[in-house]
């Protein structure tokens, strides 16, 4: 064929044969693009079709959960996060910020974390990010439970089993708080549907996904591990006859090892801490099983109580090992306090873990640090909505006795339920707990809906059917068991302590005011009331309750902490100082005690400088060299003369590292975002105090070289511009100095310090 060619100057030739021929195959790459998304749309078209009523549920399931969001945004818990959504929401920003890796053992179990870390990464961090990843981890959670109601019965189980889920307040609730639990149960429940499917096909492909959604699991929540044996031996029983049972367990297995032990090598090589996957175990144990444990707050023995924090617990237990501990061994340690309790107490140990079995059966729902009870009520779609757990137990009792369709996978569910329900109940209980347990109530629940409707066609078990229900919901909702003293009263304090960091300290009051009314001796309360009190400027009612808290807590450091700083405030410094040594004395480690004594040593007519550089000594080593107190002791120091041990300390403060967020107390805080920006001014303060040591030592150079290090770090620390002035003025750099007090005079023009130099320069 003869070839026709077109040219264009330089430009290369094209040819119509070749372009015949490229055109052809871009056509049939484009039609087998379109044929494979026409074939994938018209699979999700049929899919539509035959789950029809699905897609209607999980539509007024994701319409329930907007509308959810849309009333929780407006209200004051919006912002105000528990405890664990604290440290779940600052550790993902700290993953999504780079830290992917970490610097110590993990605390948690790392899976959700790292999850809503790469949400965060993509789509920024933010409350309604968090939000509405874990309502979509609820919509495809309905999904699941629709779909091993059809596979353990029929459509219509799973259908009205999704309904239920969709619906039901708890898991409403728990799906938007930021809490690994929501994720937990989708994993399980798509582990248990994978399992299922193994059981009718026995194809290793789904063995192996089993595995992998455990391990997933696992490390999402250590708990999942107990699930692993059973299921090996459920594999074993199932081949018993076959003799091949080796292959599918070895394939169940293979993921497992892979994921755990990912994150096991993970805690050996940055922390060199054999740890399985996290090391919060050992203190939840002890929670659970203690001498003061309740079965439901998360309370230890005085002097810890309820408002306990790491530093803490891994104090106690290296004094009482005699040396520093890694977090696997205060995990460990603290396992070994609770089996200690439980062997020497077996009596109250048995009392207590069946009033765990009872609460997790119960109608009631409980959390730690907010009272679901007053919350559901500001919220109409929780508080009046009718679908209680009770009422969920009770139809679950009713459809357990009349079911009548595959039981290998009844057993598996129940397998599932009670397995669990033993587990959690050596902990402590909270409804979260018992979330990923929810899809399986559900199910057996719908069961028990059709039976009840089947019993008024048939007296078939009627009578069974209907007793079941009835036993169910007594058990369930019938107060067996009274909640503890204080339960309501911690989520007063809790709601006061919001008030407080907002600065509402009227409304934070009447929260803490109330909260003794109910229990004069609560942990905290009289402690809360002085600090508004003092925060208000009534000086002798914060006296009047820091000495009713102290009374009533004598194990307790901050009441000693807060009645020391009021002696302070009134120049009584021999008595400030004692308060502060009794404080030290119950808390080493506590930063404000050791601030508070080096300021009212410092006090002191006539106190020298080598005692006040062995209180510094001492205080440093006890909190870990904190920037915070390295830095006032250094102005201490510098102030009395010793300007040699006042560069020391300014070098170590800037040389302290970080606390591992892993293990950090004020990750669980809502001010732990500010801690970078306070290292950031701590350190720039150091650069400023040795930018004015090194003037002091006629030193220009080093003072100008630290004084703009300590203005990069802080531009609102003045004094730092008044250093640099001083020593650019020093080197005879007149300009540089006038540009500097020319930023300085736009930026703090009414300082004193600035106003008196603008006087010089003018003279």
């Amino acid at each position: 064929m003869a070839e026709l060619t077109c040219q264009s100057g330089a430009e290369g030739v094209i040819s119509i044969s070749h372009l015949h021929i490229e055109t052809a195959i871009f056509c049939r790459i484009l039609l087998k693009r379109y044929s494979i998304l026409e074939l994938m749309l018209q699979r999700l078209i049929e899919t539509a079709n035959r789950h029809k009523r699905l897609a209607m549920v999980l539509a007024v399931a994701a319409l329930v959960r907007l509308i959810y969001l849309y009333l929780y945004q407006t209200m004051p818990e919006w912002t105000l996060l528990t405890i664990d959504n604290y440290y779940h929401h600052h550790w993902a920003q700290s993953i999504a910020a780079g830290n992917i890796l970490g610097d110590t053992t993990y605390f948690r179990a790392p899976f959700y974390v790292c999850s809503l870390a790469a949400l965060y990464a993509l789509l920024g961090s933010s409350l309604w990010v968090g939000r509405i990843f874990g309502l979509v981890i609820g919509l495809v959670s309905i999904g699941a439970t629709y779909r091993i109601g059809e596979r353990m019965a029929n459509r219509r189980t799973g259908l009205l089993a999704a309904l239920i889920q969709a619906v039901l307040p708890i898991t409403l609730y728990f799906e938007a708080e930021l809490l690994l639990d929501p994720l937990f149960m989708l994993l399980l429940q798509l582990a248990t549907l994978r399992f299922m499917t193994w059981l009718d096909s026995s194809k290793p492909r789904d063995c192996l996904l089993t595995g992998l959604l455990l391990g997933l699991a696992i490390i999402t929540r250590p708990t999942a591990l107990i699930f692993v044996f059973p299921a090996a031996l459920l594999i074993v029983f199932r081949h018993r006859h076959k003799g091949d049972w080796l292959q599918p367990v070895i394939v169940l297995m293979i993921p497992i090892v892979v994921i755990v032990g990912t994150v096991f090598a993970r805690n050996l090589i940055v922390a060199g801490d054999p740890v399985l996957v996290s090391s919060q175990g050992g203190i939840n144990l002890y929670i659970g099983n203690n001498p003061t444990a309740d079965g439901l707050s998360a309370i230890l023995p005085e002097p810890m109580g309820h408002n306990w924090r790491l530093k803490q617990v891994t104090h106690l237990a290296e004094i009482e090992m005699g040396r520093t501990l890694k977090p696997g061994e205060i995990s460990s340690f603290w396992t070994s306090e609770a089996i200690s309790w439980a062997t020497a107490n077996p009596g109250s140990f048995a009392v207590l873990y069946l009033k765990k079995l009872y609460f997790g059966i119960s109608n009631r729902e409980i959390s730690n640090n907010r009272s679901l009870r007053d919350f559901f009520r500001k919220v109409p779609l929780l508080g009046y909505n009718p679908v209680f757990f009770g009422i969920l137990f009770a139809l679950a009792c009713a459809g357990l006795v009349n079911y009548r369709h595959r039981r290998d996978h009844l057993y598996v569910l129940l397998g599932l339920i009670v397995l669990s329900t033993l587990v959690i109940s050596f902990f402590f209980f909270n409804s979260r707990f018992r979330l990923p347990l929810i899809p399986y109530y559900c199910l057996l629940a719908s069961v028990g809906v059709w039976a009840l409707i089947d019993s008024f066609r048939t007296d078939h078990r009627r009578i069974l059917i209907w007793s079941a229900l009835v036993v169910g919901a007594f058990v369930s909702f019938y107060p067996l068991i009274s909640l503890p003293k204080g339960y309501e009263t911690h989520h007063l304090i809790s709601r006061g302590l919001h008030y407080y960091h907002l600065g509402q300290y009227e409304a934070a009051l009447d929260q803490f005011s109330y909260a003794k009314t109910l229990d004069p001796e609560f942990p905290e309360a009289h402690l809360n009331i002085g600090t508004c009190f003092l925060r208000i400027g009534d000086l002798d009612s914060a006296r009047h309750h820091f000495n009713l808290e102290k009374q009533y807590h004598p194990l307790r450091h901050k009441s000693y902490t807060n009645l020391a700083s009021l002696c302070l405030i009134e120049g009584r410094y021999q008595e400030a100082a004692d308060l502060a040594r009794e404080a030290i004395g119950l808390s080493p480690y506590d930063l404000n005690s050791n601030l508070l004594l080096l300021r009212a040593v410092n006090g002191l007519p006539n106190f020298s400088v080598d005692s006040l550089a062995l209180i510094i000594a001492s205080a440093a080593k006890a909190t870990s060299n904190h920037p915070t107190l390295l830095n006032e002791a250094a102005t201490i120091l510098a102030n009395r003369g010793d300007l040699s041990g006042a560069r020391d300390l300014l070098w170590r403060s800037i040389s302290s590292p970080t606390p591992p967020i892993e293990t950090d107390d004020l990750a669980f805080e809502r001010s732990f975002p500010e801690r970078s920006l306070i290292r950031a001014k701590t350190t720039a303060r150091s650069y400023y105090q040795l930018g004015y040591i090194a003037g002091l030592e006629n030193e220009p150079d080093y003072a100008m070289e630290y004084s703009r290090q300590a203005v990069a770090l802080d531009s609102n620390l003045v004094e730092a511009y008044i250093n640099l002035i001083s020593a650019l003025s020093a080197l005879r750099d007149y300009r540089a100095a006038d540009s500097v007090v020319d930023i300085a005079t736009d930026r703090f023009g009414n300082h004193d310090l600035i106003r008196q130099l603008i006087l010089n320069r003018h003279k």
